[in-house]
């Protein structure tokens, strides 16, 4: 007897595709809509969608990159002025041990 085995049934489609012409209009007007929306489909699957920025949003967010590198600068700055002093003040102790180590470890 040959061991038959019932064929596998086609799986169906994960997900549908989505199809949005390109005239769709949001129902909220263009005032309301902040730009970004996020679909969630009965998967959990997300999809985000986000506007292209305009004039005063790319103004707003060079002004903040803007803003945090200048922090960034001077805090670095910062930091390196306190070290010099230090590393010249580390440095001239040692010159100043060494000349004295000579001078007072000479045997007689």
């Amino acid at each position: 007897m040959t061991d038959q085995q019932p064929k596998p049934q086609a799986e169906e489609p994960r997900f549908e595709p989505e199809i949005i012409p390109p005239d769709h209009t949001s129902r909220r007007s263009a005032r309301t809509s902040s730009g970004a929306r996020v679909f969630v489909d009965s998967h959990g699957t997300e999809r985000i969608y986000i506007a292209t920025p305009g004039p005063l949003g790319i103004i707003l967010v060079a002004l903040v990159a803007g803003i945090l590198s200048a922090v960034l600068l001077i805090l670095l700055l910062g930091a390196f002025l306190i070290w010099v002093p230090l590393v010249v003040f580390f440095i001239a102790g040692a010159i100043v041990s060494g000349i004295l180590r000579r001078k007072f470890w000479r045997t007689p």
